[in-house]
């Protein structure tokens, strides 16, 4: 008899039951260690938690990760050491060519270093809560052991800004601003109406602005205020805007600060954002939105010419008609004062109008095209063609 076609001649399946059991690979074996001949073994799914979904990652990645880490924080302790050597004020023209290249625009250097800080501090620890959550996930502390103990040494070499101090003197700041305008509107009277309004009570508001005798002055009061915040808000735009060239810039092989043109930097996002686009974009998230803060100066600023121009066109319309307007106002003094307006026909001050609203239509575009491409841009998306 041949036994050896016969499966039941094998005695390994009889003793098993019928069922061949498969040996584990050596590689997979208790104590085994992989044979450095038949390649690596296969990486911890752990090291990837931190990458996009649908990524795989290639041999080398995690060094070019890491790479691209250090070279981020490199990016940042340059611009840091930068700030340092600017002057207190710094002119840049505001085009490449043509008129605009001879036209300086002033940026202060008062608190960049804090705008600067305050932007490193937000992205690295958002980058920092990521390879943590990454490592609980994978229930591996040791996972992006190396990059998370690069992040924790940068972040312990940071200052801290004093936000509360800062805060205080931007508001001690529009006060004191708003002093010599006194005459005009008292903003310390704003105090009885804003702690009515905290306790939301119709009755307290009501005795803070006396039956509707002061809503005159409370809106005077109003508008002094917020010509010292439009002074302060200026003065901390300025190194805002001078931060995002120093970022645009990076590294500064082809341009300087000297020698670029401002305008374009309303609307640029490159240098250092594309760097920390690449990083965070590896750590499976989107780097954290940066404030717009000039472009809602610039909105600001905007909406000041457009009311200019609205009183320019009821100018224009009374001087047409020839209406006569009364004007009462309390001067704290015994005398009549009479306001004349120059004999000048109403097409000058239709011209001028018309300048006015035609000025308003082109910052407008030029506000809506950055505002596009900020807000698509931090969003991961492409932004639209000009």
């Amino acid at each position: 008899m041949e036994t050896g076609k016969s499966g039941s001649g094998h005695e390994p399946e009889a003793a098993t039951g019928g069922r061949k059991e498969k040996s584990p690979p050596a590689s997979d074996a208790p104590g085994s260690h992989p044979d450095s001949t038949t390649g690596s073994p296969n990486p911890d799914p752990s090291e990837d938690r931190a990458r996009p979904e649908g990524t795989t990652p290639e041999p080398g990645a995690d060094q070019d990760d890491r790479e691209r880490l250090v070279e981020l924080l490199g990016a940042y302790q340059e611009t840091l050491d930068e700030v340092e050597d600017l002057p207190a004020v710094v002119w840049l023209p505001w085009a490449r060519k043509g008129l605009g290249s001879h036209v300086k625009v002033p940026y202060l250097r008062w608190f960049l270093r804090y705008f600067v800080t305050h932007h490193i501090n937000r992205n690295l620890n958002a980058l920092n809560r990521r390879y943590h959550a990454a490592a609980a996930i994978a229930d591996d502390p040791e996972s992006n052991g190396k990059a998370r103990k690069t992040v924790e040494l940068f972040l312990r070499s940071l200052p801290s800004p004093p936000y509360r101090v800062l805060m205080v003197t931007a508001v001690l700041s529009a006060l004191v601003i708003a002093l010599p305008l006194q005459g005009f509107g008292n903003v310390f009277y704003l105090l009885d109406l804003v702690a009515a309004l905290l306790r939301f009570d119709a009755g307290y508001i009501g005795e803070a602005l006396e039956g509707g005798q002061q809503v005159g002055p409370a809106v005077r009061s109003v508008v002094v205020l917020l010509v010292g915040l439009t002074v302060v808000a200026a003065v901390l735009t300025s190194p805002f805007g001078l931060k995002r060239i120093l970022f645009n810039l990076h590294p500064r092989t082809d341009e300087t600060p000297e020698s670029t043109a401002a305008r374009e930097h309303v609307y640029r996002v490159e240098g250092i954002y594309a760097l920390e686009d690449r990083v965070f974009e590896e750590a499976g998230i989107r780097r954290p939105r940066e404030g717009l803060w000039d472009l809602m100066f610039q909105t600001l600023l905007l909406v000041l010419v457009l009311v200019f121009g609205l009183c320019l066109a009821l100018l224009t319309l009374v001087i047409l008609k020839g209406w006569n307007i009364d004007i009462n106002l309390d001067a704290g003094a015994p005398g009549q004062v009479h306001f004349y307006l120059p004999q000048v026909s109403w097409v000058y001050y239709a011209l001028f109008t018309a300048l006015i609203f035609a000025a308003f239509v082109l910052l407008l575009r030029r506000l809506v095209i950055a505002w596009k491409k900020r807000v698509w841009h931090a969003g991961g998306r492409r932004p639209p063609p000009l």
